[in-house]
């Protein structure tokens, strides 16, 4: 372990494993195990172990050691142990406190394996396995009517890897680091199963944790005088004072591209057990980070609203940002094309638009992908969920590989030069980011000002890019169009337009909808303070309103510095984002450019993994499966086929002779395996002759390495991601190959014969 507290962690399963996601496939298997669900193309991925899964047993594995070195079930080791792993049920009169532990995602193989079986269906089948299971009756002591079920499995052999760290270890003093260091090693000592059935012998495992400075001390010596762990985290965000020097005009803007690594669960509403996250990744939810990251300054320039971070919305296909679809554009029923602009022209049939993101050019509405993941909470007691403590819950989060855009506008001349530098690296963000979820890799690139061409005489359309905040004249939460137009004449007149007043149009003119809103409540957490946060209810992102001006015009700079800063309550956290006069509104959707979706080009074929490169011994187990099923099928192909099994099973041969095949393809050695069958096959006084062209077949059968693999015909290079697949698989596989066709023809002849002896003796 690192000063900074990272460390990496390596899972050996010894035994065929399951961690399941509690759903089934119909028809196929009952229950199927986790798979990397950050691939998003559509086709197999490799299991993985859950963060959540691992952080549980070790948990359990911790427990146990900190009960034995506190000799009961309360000591400081126990408060450790609280340290590392947070609080564990949450009541109505504590707060859990928040877990030092993080694991950095699912401990999962190789990257490069996952990206070279994406491309090979039949051997990433091969990385599972189904398993059957019978429920027996206790009265009877039997298997019970209609209970047959069948669990999928992954297999042993596999060597999982992930890394994690200890938050706040660089401020523990080197007892405490010595403490923290030692509970982890012990609880991974004693970690010896994980996932389901493990009381039944799956799930048999073996974890290290390795690091610099990973190496507790087991000495008598290191128990005695242990410190206590701190009272409680260190402040997220640290408090400054300072103020931000004078404004100026404009502003430095920088463009956050967010590469989601691990699904974000962000945004989140609760319905019942089922967490659902937004599709985007709000403006408050990034806040926190932005501003550690940039530190000093900025927390005074978020108060003064002179730093602004917009939501990040999905990328579009050509790179670009998109927006969220105006409520004005129009979809065909049971479809997700654009059909039409209330506010452009009259529409007379579809749905409006309430959700998704616009490509702005092409008037096309994209919805990035979303997850879903099971999880449940674990009662110590009875060792199953229950409601009490949570139980199975659901999270519905945004899907990994998904690509996402945000800006953060700080006023200019108010932080030095070169601070979006600091903005770039590993982030995690939204919910639950301390093991499976919110992990994303940052970005950024400068952004060039956009003050228009043109400005606005007698009507301004205003499109809303977020959540708009604003309050009534009593200071209550409103929603109502004339205090949206007070808001914004206060922003038009800190930009330069004093003279501006705006009255909303709320009747439709010509056919053509003026007014399209909607209202969205807000519900977060203060992780700081582990508490929920008041409701912030206003008007929803993508609600369009047209305004009656006067005392104009409005200049184009004026309107270019009231995007850039927004309007209403908590701006810096991207509330309030709007555009004016977008084109977008006033364009008929007939007239929309359609988007520059390009074909990704060809990558070209990725080389195979050679021997020692990591990844290389798991994927031999799955070779291997995949050849010995592609085997059988093969097999069966051929002794359904009468010709192709006559070419090898003569038919005028006794069956004893046939049978003593049995036990020659069963030789240890090819040599003696050829002897034995030259022996049987010799000519003798009182029983027919082999066939010439039998005894040649199997004679080349058993000595020659490659008549096998011609006979099956498997497609070898779709069952291989290692550069030396097919000439070891060749080599190790060949005897069971030849005994298992020798197998299957013989049993298939003998069920033949038995046949044609039944039919003649009913004639």
């Amino acid at each position: 372990m690192s000063g900074d507290g990272e460390f990496a962690i390596s899972l050996v399963m010894l035994s065929d494993w399951h961690v399941g996601t509690g759903t089934g496939i119909q028809g196929y298997v009952d229950r199927i195990v986790q798979r990397d669900t950050d691939n998003v193309s559509g086709t197999l991925a490799l299991p993985i172990i859950p963060a959540k899964t691992l952080v549980g047993v070790w948990r359990d594995s911790c427990e146990i050691a900190a009960h034995a070195l506190d000799s009961g079930p309360d000591g400081v080791w126990h408060e450790w142990l609280g340290f590392l792993f947070g609080g564990q049920y949450a009541t109505d009169d504590d707060v859990l406190r928040a877990a030092a532990l993080t694991i950095e995602g699912p401990l999962r193989l190789s990257e490069r394996l996952n990206r070279l079986l994406r491309d090979k269906p039949r051997l990433a089948w091969a990385a599972t396995f189904r398993k059957p299971g019978v429920a027996i009756d206790p009265a009877l002591g039997a298997a019970s009517d209609r209970k047959l079920w069948f669990d999928e499995m992954a297999r042993a052999g596999l060597t999982l890897e992930g890394r994690g760290r200890v938050e706040g270890f660089a401020e523990l003093d080197e007892g405490q680091r010595e403490a923290a260091i030692l509970l982890l090693a012990a609880g991974a000592r004693l970690l010896e199963n994980i996932g389901g059935k493990r009381r039944r012998g799956a799930g048999r495992c073996t974890l290290s944790v390795v690091g610099p400075d990973f190496v507790p001390d087991w000495s008598p010596a290191a128990l005695k005088n242990v410190p206590k762990p701190p009272a409680g985290p260190p402040p997220a965000i640290p408090v400054h004072i300072s103020t931000p020097p004078q404004e100026e005009q404009g502003w430095e803007r920088i463009e956050l591209a967010i590469a989601v690594e691990q699904p974000i669960l962000a945004a989140t509403t609760v319905l019942g057990n089922v967490t659902s996250g937004e599709r985007h990744i709000p403006g408050w939810c990034l806040m926190p980070e932005v501003v550690r990251r940039l530190g000093g300054m900025a927390h005074a320039l978020v108060r003064t609203g002179d730093l602004v971070v917009t939501a990040a919305t999905p990328q579009a296909p050509d790179g670009s940002r998109t927006l969220p679809a105006p409520r004005v554009l129009v979809r065909a029923k049971g479809g997700k094309e654009v059909i039409g602009n209330r506010m452009a022209s009259s529409v007379e049939s579809g749905k409006p638009c309430r959700d998704g993101y616009v490509v702005p050019e092409a008037a096309e509405v994209v919805n990035p992908p979303t997850t879903v993941r099971m999880h449940n909470s674990i009662d110590d007691n009875v060792q199953r969920p229950t409601r009490e403590i949570g139980g199975i819950y659901v999270y519905r989060a945004l899907a990994a590989r998904t690509v996402l855009r945000a800006e953060v506008r700080v006023r200019a001349g108010t932080l030095e030069p070169g601070w979006e530098q600091r903005l770039s690296g590993r982030w995690r963000i939204g919910r639950s980011s301390k093991d499976d979820y919110g992990q994303a890799q940052v970005t950024t690139r400068t952004v060039a000002n956009q003050s228009g061409n043109r400005g606005v005489a007698d009507q301004l359309r205003v499109w809303l890019l977020s959540d708009l905040l604003v309050r009534d004249r009593r200071l209550r939460p409103s929603t109502d169009l004339h205090d949206v137009a007070r808001a914004l004449e206060q922003a038009l007149r800190r930009a330069g337009a004093p003279d501006v007043h705006l009255k909303p149009v709320t009747r439709s003119q010509d056919d053509r909808v003026t007014v399209a809103v909607g209202a969205h409540r807000t519900e977060s957490w203060h992780r700081g303070w582990r508490m929920p946060r008041a409701t912030l209810y206003g008007l929803a992102a993508g609600s369009c309103l047209t305004f009656t001006v006067t005392g104009g015009p409005i200049s184009a700079d004026v309107l270019a510095e009231v995007r850039a800063a927004g309007i209403g309550e908590r701006r810096s956290e991207g509330f309030g984002q709007l555009e004016l006069d977008h084109d977008l509104l006033t364009r008929p959707i007939t007239e929309a450019r359609t988007s520059g979706r390009h074909a990704d080009a060809d990558p070209g074929q990725e080389p195979l993994l050679a021997p020692g490169e990591k990844g290389y011994d798991e994927a031999r187990i799955f070779e291997r499966a995949a050849w010995r099923s592609e085997i059988l099928r093969s097999c069966d192909d051929i002794r359904g086929d009468k010709q192709r099994r006559n070419e090898i099973i003569p038919g005028r041969v006794s069956n004893s002779q046939l049978n003593a095949l049995r036990a020659i393809v069963r030789e240890p050695s090819s040599e003696r395996a050829v002897a034995r069958f030259l022996w049987l096959t010799r000519g003798k006084a009182g029983r027919p002759d082999w066939p010439s062209e039998a005894v040649s077949t199997l004679r080349s059968l058993l000595a020659d390495p490659d008549t096998v693999w011609r006979l099956l015909s498997l497609p070898e290079n779709h069952l291989v991601v290692t550069s030396d697949g097919v000439q070891v698989l060749r080599g190790d596989l060949r005897a069971e190959a030849v005994r298992v066709l020798i197998d299957s023809c013989l049993a298939a002849h003998g069920r033949a014969e038995a046949a044609s002896d039944l039919e003649g003796s009913k004639r």
